[in-house]
């Protein structure tokens, strides 16, 4: 009647919920303490500092989108500090010398910090790596680079969004002890 698949995820749902196991961006459900906590509320309380050039700009918009989908409330409890820093490097190199592959690299130095004590509460890199091929047409590869920087970017945000949940739900769902 059951199957041993069916069985197993069956299973492994009931000890994952019985050791505190919730999804991240799942609605609140109350916990110990009394009160729930949801990762887009906490997100809403998250000011994002500017960010230099074209490409952090774009990081910035991108953050915005995920931390905010619904737009940030009025008070800011944190404030999100950024510095990119991009590489790349030559793969795949021809006899001849002519690269014909490259990888683009992406490094996100970002600071939380917290507005009412002025301290540091998270800090961290993320980082991504997007491969493009280099074109004998220059376009082409102008092209390929910023599709490459591009998916680099949203990877870096996305670890950056998942990070700031993962601490800041888990943080603030804890009893304050005095």
């Amino acid at each position: 009647m059951w199957s041993s698949r069916t069985f197993a995820a069956l299973s492994l749902l009931l000890v994952l919920g019985g050791c505190g196991f919730r999804p991240l961006y799942a609605p609140p459900q109350e916990d110990v303490s009394g009160k729930g906590v949801y990762a887009f509320d906490i997100f809403k309380t998250i000011a994002i500092g500017n960010i230099e050039d074209r490409e952090g700009q774009y990081f910035r918009n991108r953050l915005v989108q995920l931390l905010h989908p619904q737009g940030r409330s009025g008070l800011a409890r944190y404030t999100l500090d950024v510095t990119l820093d991009e590489s790349s490097t030559d793969l795949a190199v021809q006899r001849s010398a002519i690269a014909t592959r490259a990888n683009l690299t992406i490094t996100a130095n970002f600071s939380l910090r917290n507005l009412e004590t002025g301290n540091v509460r998270e800090s961290g890199i993320a980082k991504s790596i997007s491969g493009y091929n280099i074109f004998q047409s220059e376009f082409q590869t102008l092209m390929a680079e910023k599709g490459a920087r591009v998916r680099a970017l949203d990877d870096v945000a996305q670890q950056v969004r998942v990070r700031l949940a993962a601490l800041l739900t888990t943080s603030e769902s804890k009893p304050k002890t005095q």
